[in-house]
């Protein structure tokens, strides 16, 4: 089996976001005649799933040593000394120490281009050459980025050994519409220098939105425009669904995650309060998010008299969120307002879970696939009436309706084989 070299701080027993997709990859590449080798992170303030790395195939090599702190911190997780000192909910994220002693405005990522993990570039650096030396069959470097210092230490590897270098953005860095206009002027000069460098010394590079895509061909010209390629998020069958779930005795609208600076709760806060002036019993329905709504949101809702419709549900390790999306009636999907380069990996999670879905969002490509796969509806992030009357349809069709669709195209084994379809070409050019 051919062998590739995966740079990922983001990964299992890392419960964020960030870990999934790498986590994905590597359980279905091998199927397709790749196998990674992993350089992943590991700070004792992650939140972590302890049971998520049994999900890693066993002839995956896993080496924790992108920082100084990734192999203590594993250690510690296996022996048991992490969860004395974080005792109850290890999924939880601990404040990590810049956060704890910075005044707010440093702790801004925009003042930061390569965030938090700049600092450890030199280790990874040392860390990867040291996995390449133990192991000359490897033949390619990918690197799931952000944080994009990961991206800088992939390009700096392949200048120190020649390996082609697949960058896969699972974000969008320098056209970045939401974060760009928030840059200084000097950050914004650096970030562009950056990516430049990681963009020349790339192979290829995978984006996981057409519009993103679209956006990185349209801000590097000067590439071939088969330089990049899109691999959306995608679903994994088997991953999710590990858990059971005791259900929920009313109609229940379901929120996985957590809102952000730039995603909030009050779109609908106010479909709900506005669709039960238009007749929802309030008594039959409910709101449950496994992530807090945020303060604002829940004065929002106070006001508009649907505060105590504002739930939360436990946190839920990923490997279980099938079964929890499979206990409620609808779906909500909320995105940051004017953000068309961004859909969020829960959104595909919610393709495969087949329960209507609701999609608060601006994005026309988001509403496209729902309209392509039968999932739901998607309204403007300001269309509250629409909403709010969608809501009311949607509820009339009953509890527990089952969506009959296909999720073809978006699943993790398709993804692997489009991913093992680019390392395959960059080696054979390499050759």
């Amino acid at each position: 089996m051919r062998k590739f070299l995966f740079i990922t701080p983001y990964f299992p027993p890392q419960s964020q976001v960030g870990a999934l997709r790498p986590l994905k990859f590597v359980r279905h590449l091998p199927q397709q005649g790749w196998l990674p080798v992993v350089l992943a992170d590991l700070w004792p303030t992650d939140g972590m799933d302890p049971e998520l790395p049994q999900f890693v195939p066993p002839d995956v090599q896993v080496h924790y040593d992108y920082s100084h702190r990734a192999a203590p911190t594993w250690r510690a997780l296996q022996s048991g000394e992490l969860a004395k000192k974080r005792p109850g909910n290890t999924v939880a994220r601990a404040k990590p120490l810049h956060e704890r002693i910075l005044p707010q405005w440093l702790q801004d990522p925009e003042l930061l281009p390569l965030g938090e993990h700049s600092p450890d570039m030199p280790w990874a650096c040392r860390a990867a050459l040291r996995i390449l030396r133990a192991q000359p069959d490897i033949e390619a470097i990918v690197v799931n980025a952000d944080p994009f210092a990961a991206s800088v230490v992939g390009a700096l590897l392949h200048k120190k050994t020649g390996l082609p270098l697949v960058q896969d953005f699972r974000d969008i860095w320098a056209p970045c519409k939401l974060r760009r206009p928030r840059r200084l002027k000097p950050q914004l000069w650096l970030e562009d220098k950056l990516e430049r460098f990681c963009v020349e010394n790339a192979a290829h590079l995978v984006i996981n939105t057409q519009v993103s895509l679209d956006d990185y061909r349209a801000f590097y010209p000067d590439m071939p425009a088969d330089k990049f390629s899109l691999i959306r998020n995608f679903y994994d069958a088997d991953l999710v669904s590990h858990g059971t779930h005791a259900g929920f005795d009313r109609y229940t609208l379901l929120h996985l995650g957590n809102f952000s600076r730039f995603r909030v709760a009050d779109p609908l806060v106010r479909a709900l309060a506005r669709a039960i002036e238009l007749g929802l019993p309030r008594d039959a329905i409910q709101v449950m998010s496994t992530g807090a709504y945020g303060e604002n949101a829940l004065q929002l809702a106070q006001e508009l008299g649907v505060r105590d419709l504002m739930k939360l549900e436990p946190p839920v390790p990923y490997h279980k969120v099938g079964a929890l999306c499979h206990a409620a009636d609808l779906l909500v999907y909320i995105a940051e307002p004017n953000a068309d380069q961004r859909i969020a990996s829960k959104f595909y999670d919610y393709l495969g879970a087949r329960r209507p879905i609701l999609s608060v969002s601006d994005n026309p490509e988001s509403g496209g696939i729902l309209a392509d796969y039968d999932a739901g509806a998607q309204f403007a992030i300001l269309d509250t009436e629409a909403m709010a009357r969608y809501l009311l349809r949607e509820f009339a069709a009953g509890r527990q309706r089952s969506v009959d669709r296909s999720v073809a195209g978006l699943t993790a084994p398709e993804a692997a084989a489009s991913m093992a379809t680019i390392l395959t070409q960059v080696t054979e050019k390499k050759r």
